[in-house]
């Protein structure tokens, strides 16, 4: 109403058999992480755009649902340019180009620092998203696992 007249409730049932409720009131992090991908991909293509922002598009989510929301962002990368704000390593992994954004206080300020990471910095860096931010040779491992797939 800020802008406009109209007011929207989205009304949604994520499970079969269930009845339809209020997108705001009843979905889970994770729910809304996928409705909203669902709902930009579907945007996207309609309005032809050549570039998504997704800013923490996975929160809520992890395992078999983290894969699934990556392999849809790889999808949409064929046709658009995309740029993704991530801290899921299995999200992080399909990217065809890696930056790190991090921030430190200087002067009393903070600075933002974005760094192109090469193929070695990508694998620790995904490793320390794995492991809580060490580096482990498990971790490693599975960061090169993730990033040959």
């Amino acid at each position: 109403k800020k802008d406009g007249i109209d007011t929207i409730d989205f009304m949604i049932s994520f499970n079969k058999g269930e009845p339809v409720k209020s997108l705001a009131k009843t979905a889970s992090g994770g729910e809304l992480s996928r409705f909203m991908l669902a709902l930009k991909t579907l945007v996207s293509h309609k309005l032809e755009l050549q570039t998504l922002i997704f800013d923490e598009i996975d929160n809520g989510v992890s395992g078999e649902i983290a894969f699934s929301i990556a392999s849809k962002i790889k999808e949409i990368s064929l046709n658009a340019q995309v740029l993704c704000v991530t801290h899921l390593p299995q999200v992080a992994a399909i990217a065809d180009h890696h930056l790190k954004i991090s921030k430190k206080v200087s002067n009393n300020r903070t600075v933002t620092n974005i760094e192109n990471l090469t193929y070695p910095e990508r694998v620790d860096e995904i490793a320390m998203m794995i492991s809580n931010g060490q580096i482990t040779t498990a971790s490693k491992n599975l960061a090169i696992e993730l990033l040959n797939q």
